[in-house]
């Protein structure tokens, strides 16, 4: 199975993650600027990239010799990960310490939304949730019912495969072009104030009465 157009990083948070800044827990994996085409067989299986295998197995392998160890044994001895679905028609791939960000957005929602639909979004996000082993030659099978999810049938030979942060996200290949099509403008309209470093230095705080008094 072929891969194409493919490139980016992955790597693990700063130090405060992987000690107990983070409670003990695992550190987070960032993955930044992935996009490829994989393949899919007869039977749903798709290649993981040699490059993001490599650097995965490495983020990993460091993971593992933390203490406190939350993460499943499998993710050591092969790669591994929660399928989930996504917004949008997407399926999310969340390396295994990567998870709880999902989890902990479900137990503290929005209160904009209401009570009622987080119940019903939780349900179907845990139902269709999947933890998913890549066997000896880095394939990984997308669970029917996520596939159903994100309309990927039995005529779809290639999905794209693009990171997002903290986690990849697994799609038609046509779903990205309408992104790009459609993000362009939104783009626009937001990026200066979003990437522009001097727009977005932060305000020096209000000095409070003790401060103040301390002034010269």
């Amino acid at each position: 199975m072929d891969v194409d157009s493919w490139g980016g990083m992955i790597a693990p948070m700063g130090a405060a993650e992987q000690t107990g800044g983070n409670n003990g827990r695992l550190p987070l994996i960032e993955l930044h600027g992935y996009q490829g085409v994989v393949s899919l067989d007869t039977r749903g299986r798709f290649r993981l990239p040699d490059d993001l295998t490599g650097a995965l197995q490495r983020t990993l392998g460091r993971a593992e010799r933390l203490p406190g160890s939350e993460v499943p044994p499998a993710v050591f001895e092969r790669l591994a990960f929660y399928f989930v679905p996504g917004s949008r028609r997407r399926i999310f791939l969340y390396p295994a310490p990567n998870i709880r960000l999902a989890v902990e957005s479900f137990e503290n929602p929005p209160a904009s939304l209401a009570a009622d639909t987080t119940r019903r979004a939780r349900d179907y996000f845990f139902l269709r949730m999947r933890f998913v082993e890549a066997d000896r030659q880095n394939r990984l099978v997308i669970p029917e019912g996520l596939r159903q999810h994100a309309g990927i049938d039995e005529k779809v030979q290639q999905i794209a495969l693009v990171g997002h942060h903290y986690w990849l996200a697994l799609c038609r290949t046509e779903l990205v072009e309408l992104e790009v099509t459609g993000g362009a403008e939104a783009f626009e309209l937001a990026a200066d104030d979003v990437l522009d470093p001097v727009r977005r230095a932060p305000s020096a705080p209000a000095s409070g009465p003790a401060e103040a008094d301390q002034q010269p």
